[in-house]
């Protein structure tokens, strides 16, 4: 029973943190910060938490060619441009509507690993991806998590962070280096991911230093505590599995409503309930056919 509990702390602790992160995000830029210049100050932040903590337990992350490969495909798809979707939308759409298309990433991740043939794919699977994507359509239809449909667009916007995220899954697969140990793993990508991001921001103009102090603090603290959701991510891949470890996209979305409606009072429509039932449904239905399958 400790042990559950200790999982379940970390479960939520990990969800509530990634869901108050692009909140955390859509603050600074509300005061003038550019999307990629968020990603790049707050992932410094984050790469040099983990360095230390590594350096510390004596787990530094190789820098040889392999390596190096596995934590640039991660780290700037799965951080860099995940992260400038993610914050450009955000700047117009809810905070909410994010928080209810992450659990998409599982989806797009069964239908690239079949691509890949990775995976074989599933009826059951191929249903949940289709009930996901409704869900997804009914979000962003009046009435539920997007006020107005003039933000379509942004919302669009939105929906390519589960694809780098998915894609940055497959690309884990594909180059990732068999024995290093997932803190070092994850220092690495987001050492890459930092770079990615500044490289990105500074031709676009993104990149410059933060308004006030007070935004400064909020991008070191948002820094920090991806670093935390990452140990705790880890942690509980080795201590739970992926299956319970999976459902953390539950968790992202219910904390991410939360999150929405505390900081800038987004308040979703009546038909945010159905679509959030028709995702979740939908990442259930991916989750089974993964288990099911030889």
């Amino acid at each position: 029973m400790p042990r559950l509990i200790s999982n379940l702390a970390a479960l939520l602790g990990a969800g509530a943190i990634w869901a108050l992160t692009p909140a955390m995000a859509k603050l600074a830029m509300a005061e003038g910060m550019r999307p990629l210049g968020v990603s790049a100050i707050a992932a410094v932040a984050a790469a040099a938490t983990l360095l230390i903590i590594a350096a510390v337990q004596r787990q530094s992350p190789p820098w040889d060619r392999a390596h190096l490969l596995q934590y640039a495909t991660g780290g700037v798809v799965g951080l860099a441009l995940a992260q400038f979707f993610a914050f450009t939308g955000l700047t117009r759409a809810p905070a909410g509507l994010f928080a209810l298309l992450v659990p998409l990433s599982g989806l797009f991740t069964m239908i690239f690993f079949a691509l890949a043939r990775i995976e074989r794919a599933t009826l059951r699977g191929g249903l949940g991806a289709v009930t996901g994507m409704a869900g997804v359509a009914l979000a962003m239809a009046p009435g539920a998590a997007l006020p107005d449909p003039a933000l379509l667009p942004w919302a669009a916007l939105m929906v390519l962070t589960p694809v780098c995220y998915a894609l940055a899954n497959l690309f884990s697969v594909q180059f990732a280096v068999r024995g290093t140990s997932p803190l070092a793993q994850a220092a690495g990508t987001l050492v890459l991911g930092a770079i990615g991001a500044a490289a990105l921001a500074w031709p676009m103009g993104h990149l410059s230093l933060p308004p006030s102090g007070w935004i400064a603090v909020l991008l070191v603290a948002q820094g920090v505590l991806t670093a935390l959701a990452y140990l705790l991510y880890f942690r509980l891949l080795v201590r739970a599995g992926g299956v319970f470890t999976s459902q953390i996209s539950y968790v992202i979305t219910l904390a991410g409503l939360f999150w929405g409606f505390v900081l800038f009072a987004e308040v979703p429509g009546w038909l945010t309930i159905p679509a959030a039932m028709l995702i979740f449904a939908g990442v259930g239905l991916v989750t089974l056919a993964k288990r099911k399958s030889p």
